[in-house]
């Protein structure tokens, strides 16, 4: 098992959701994901960032119509 599997890291996370690392930070310190922390370094829960992703892509989904 590797923590790659569950976990992004917060440049990922920043990459995959078009926000800046600031952000994800500024996300994490507000509670809006549940990091773990590895020294310095964030990893978020992949589930956390792909329920974003889902949320983002309906809004999009919903303004076609």
């Amino acid at each position: 098992m590797n923590i790659s599997e569950f976990f992004y890291t917060s440049g990922q996370s920043a990459k995959l959701l078009n926000v800046t690392r600031i952000t994800i930070w500024r996300w994490v310190k507000e509670g809006k994901f549940n990091a773990q922390f590895i020294g310095k370094e964030a990893l978020i829960p992949k589930w956390e960032v792909d329920l974003i992703l889902e949320s983002k892509s309906k809004k999009h989904d919903s303004r076609k119509r």
